[in-house]
């Protein structure tokens, strides 16, 4: 078979035929990915090392990993750090630092903190340092993942500004969704959430969560105040001049304040120590970096002599700010353009990723929290989509034929076995990488074969202990414990699939505490297509407590949910439990009638919500209780 290299080496020669007159049309060659550079190794990613450390906490890391505090200005001790004359940040309450500002009219606040009791801890140490009690003007949301502490910094008057799609972004993320669970336990793995606490798989720095991150009580309050999408705005805030722009990093609802009277500028994710997550590990919507880039013109515009992002250290100076911002931008910037100059070239993704040129001073010892080769991938599929020209991924063998097969053509299970084993064995960079390749195959044809899962959890590990970026050390490490049946969830070992599983259940006082559309939307994604196939209803439902009629209508396989004016020909009335309970498979038979009982008949929750499987407590979350918005990231 002609390799991808082998055609786009021929191009030139293919476009002589081309030639008019005494020009010819012809093709430039593309220079590749080198597999082995001039020692013979194997390419790999420089956020990968052989070199290791172990951290205060027995954790074994990369020099990179255990700096990643620092960098974030990620302080150990719980403290308000004095800024400047009025403006204070308060940090050791993990990876997101909230600002304070002593305004005319009373304080400002800038971001509220993880949780109440988090908000209450900064406003007692806050008070603590200055020496008296403040009274809060106003909060500065820089976007909706660090509003949780809201009730503790509100005082009479206290105004709340945001982005106008905030509270909706907020909701949207939080709300019942069916990929709610998938991401979560996701989120899990990146995060570190069920690692030791010490020892070698100990997460090494601040970009880890624990279990109780679950179970943080919320005083959220969505904004008073607006500000409004894609535009700028200069306001005066409390007394003081204040100017507001998008600043889209991680979430579309983000932006940026700017001080002009104390030259001080306040982000969110934008100048920053590791390279910003253009991809996460864990999944989520396409971080388009134009947008970050185009805003950051903004911020560059301003003369700021300080400088405060929410996840890094104190930037003073012009010159110390200034640089930043550009590192930090100009990073993005090449990591985008080069992307799209090398897929341009005819190169894939993964072809781009191994080529991809960043000189040292924006990339050496800066993947402390993803990694470029991700964000490559990412911007790949985000710009091209998933196909990348090689025509047999249009419709290739189903996974379980073509692992068998090419197991077959390798030699059997047997053969293979013997070469993963024998590559950690050796070890290295490239063996473990390998070893994790083999075993996907073998484990892909019998999830439970003894001496894959051994060579994999090792290889895994490994690996998880020489990279700098903490997604990836999350999920390599997650790996190597699940195998090992050390993933522990209150003491007892879990997978993340089964993770998945509890996370993706709905709590039945959670389903009557939600609007009843959320409700009937989430039925949508429980369809089985094959069982409802030919099937055609329709009926209108009313819930005790909601006045709005809702019309259900299943056609083509799929549900649909709609207002309604008024009662159709064949109507139920529900309490809020009673659908809660048919939204869980719990009560088929509801005493509204058939038609419940008719959609149920088409309905498959097994995949989604195993009726069998018990929810842990850590992860049992109930009423303000809710899982920290840091896993958003």
């Amino acid at each position: 078979m002609t390799s991808r290299r082998e055609l786009l080496a021929a191009i030139p020669a293919a476009g002589a035929l081309f030639a008019s007159g005494a020009a010819a049309f012809t093709v430039p060659t593309v220079a590749h990915a080198q597999q082995a550079g001039p020692s013979g190794q194997s390419w790999h990613s420089a956020s990968l090392t052989t070199e290791t450390v172990t951290g205060p906490n027995g954790a074994v890391t990369t020099p990179t990993a255990l700096s990643v505090n620092e960098r974030l200005g990620a302080s150990e001790s719980k403290h308000a750090e004095r800024v400047a004359t009025g403006v204070y940040a308060l940090r050791g309450w993990g990876i997101a630092h909230s600002f304070a500002i002593e305004a005319q009219k009373g304080w400002i606040i800038i971001d509220t903190g993880d949780s109440t009791q988090v908000a209450t801890e900064m406003r007692e140490t806050l008070e603590k340092t200055i020496g008296k009690k403040i009274k809060v003007a106003a909060i500065l949301l820089t976007h909706w993942h660090y509003a949780d502490g809201t009730g503790a910094w509100l005082d009479e008057g206290t105004e709340i500004w945001g982005h106008e799609h905030l509270d909706r972004n907020r909701r949207a993320s939080g709300g019942l969704s069916v990929m709610g669970g998938y991401l979560m336990s996701r989120a899990t793995a990146q995060f570190g959430v069920f690692h030791p606490a010490t020892g070698a798989d100990a997460f090494p720095n601040a970009l880890s969560f624990t279990p109780d991150k679950f179970l943080l009580v919320s005083s959220y309050q969505p904004p008073t105040k607006l500000f409004l999408d894609g535009k700028i705005a200069e306001l005066v805030i409390g007394g003081e001049p204040v100017q507001v722009a998008p600043c889209r990093t991680d979430v579309t609802d983000s932006v940026a304040f700017y001080f002009p009277e104390r030259r001080l500028m306040v982000t969110n994710f934008l100048v920053i120590d590791t390279i910003f997550n253009i991809y996460t590990l864990r999944g989520g919507a396409f971080r388009n970096p134009e947008l970050l880039i185009g805003d950051a013109r903004w911020v560059e515009s301003k003369n700021a002599e300080i400088l405060l992002d929410i996840h890094g250290p104190t930037l003073r100076g012009r010159d110390v700010v200034v640089e930043a911002l550009e590192r930090s931008v100009d990073s993005i910037q090449l990591i985008h353009d080069q992307t799209l100059r090398l897929v341009a070239s005819g190169l894939g993704p993964r072809e781009a990723a191994e080529v991809i040129y960043m000189p040292p001073k924006l990339r050496d010892a800066r993947e402390g929290y993803g990694q470029v080769e991700s964000h490559v991938r990412q911007i790949y599929n985000g710009t091209v989509g998933w196909f990348d020209g090689d025509v047999y991924e249009i419709n290739p063998l189903s996974v379980q034929e073509e692992t068998e097969r090419m197991v077959q053509a390798m030699g059997g299970r047997e053969t293979i076995r013997g070469m993963a084993t024998q590559a950690v064995t050796e070890g290295g960079l490239a063996n473990w990488r390998w070893s994790l390749k083999l075993t996907s195959l073998l484990l892909q044809l019998d999830p439970a074969d003894p001496t894959a899962r051994q060579a994999r959890a090792t290889a895994a590990r490994a690996l998880g202990q020489r990279t700098d970026s903490a997604n990836a050390r999350g999920f390599y490490v997650t790996e190597a414990l699940q195998l090992e049946g050390k993933l522990l969830v209150q003491g007892e070992p879990q997978s993340i699939d089964g993770i998945r599983a509890f996370l993706s259940t709905p709590r039945h006082d959670r389903l009557t505490a939600i609007p009843v559309e959320e409700n009937l939307q989430f039925v949508r994604y429980l369809v089985d297509p094959r069982k409802a196939e030919g099937q055609r209803l329709i009926f209108s439902l009313a819930a005790e407590g909601d006045d709005q009629i809702w019309l259900v209508t299943l056609r083509n396989s799929v549900l649909v949910i709609s207002p309604s004016a008024s009662r159709g020909a064949s109507h139920i009335d529900v309490t809020r439990s009673e659908l809660a309970d048919f939204v869980l498979g719990k009560a088929a038979s509801l005493a509204g009638g058939g038609a419940l009982a008719e959609l149920d008949r088409v309905l498959d929750r097994s995949r989604l919500m195993p009726a069998t499987t018990p929810t842990p407590a850590v992860l049992d979350v109930e009423g303000d209780l809710k899982y920290n918005d840091g896993l958003e990231h």
